[in-house]
């Protein structure tokens, strides 16, 4: 494999004591420094890590091998909760998405001989945002009273380079193909922001309080980090 050649884009906070670096899983390359940290020396600390980063972006590139886009055809896997489903189209109105016998069924309005890979993934999309929604709420209130939090909101949109969100004013946010995780850790990323609304960083005070409510957390978390992409839609 050529050697990859990445850029970066750099991000200041004043609250940052020390340079990070983060590959995103689409090999998008994030420097975070402090305010006051200079050009000088987020390049030299950029270069020590380069050898690193291009390592990152081989794997990221060698496991999108193995996870191909989809065709959103008859036939293909779909995750749901953690299990397997075949994709089956079939014609039909009104256009809907349902589960039966280890299927997904998208049905729709034929004009062809096979629906738009478009038309198809529209359809998922919204089923799955749905369902994602559904999910979420149903669990919130008992990690909430658990925790000792009241969300102001929740919801689930697309997100590129992370699970969830916590605004300030209690705005709980998650990735909506979280959904197609185990239960167990979505149950996880609903307890790493509910938490956020008591700290808003990731300090051992903050895990302590995730620790009290999923003590395998860390399993959760390393799950999350070895089957990202299966999660891609």
């Amino acid at each position: 494999m050529k050697e990859p050649v990445f850029s970066y884009q750099v991000r200041k906070s004043a609250r940052r004591k020390t340079l990070a670096i983060i590959v995103h899983p689409d090999n998008r390359v994030v420097v975070a420094a402090p305010a006051v940290c200079s050009r000088k020396d987020i390049l030299r600390f950029v270069e020590d890590k380069s050898n690193w980063v291009r390592k990152v972006i081989r794997a990221n590139l060698q496991r999108a091998g193995k996870n191909p886009p989809k065709k959103y055809e008859t036939g293909e896997k779909l995750l749901y909760l953690g299990e397997e489903y075949i994709l089956r189209i079939e014609a039909g109105t009104p256009p809907r998405v349902m589960m039966e016998d280890g299927h997904i069924c998208v049905r729709l309005h034929v004009e062809g001989l096979a629906p738009e890979a478009s038309a198809v993934k529209k359809l998922l999309l919204n089923w799955y945002m749905d369902c994602a929604l559904a999910k979420i709420k149903e669990k919130v209130p008992s990690f909430r009273d658990r925790i000792g939090v009241n969300p102001s909101f929740v919801t689930v949109k697309s997100m590129k380079s992370r699970w969830g969100s916590c605004s300030a004013s209690g705005r709980i946010s998650l990735a909506w193909n979280i959904i197609m995780a185990p239960e167990p850790v979505l149950d996880y990323l609903v307890v790493h922001e509910l938490c956020h609304m008591i700290h808003h960083n990731h300090s051992p005070e903050y895990w302590k309080i995730v620790s009290s409510v999923l003590p395998d957390h860390k399993e959760k978390r390393r799950w999350l980090k070895e089957h990202t992409d299966c999660l891609r839609f």
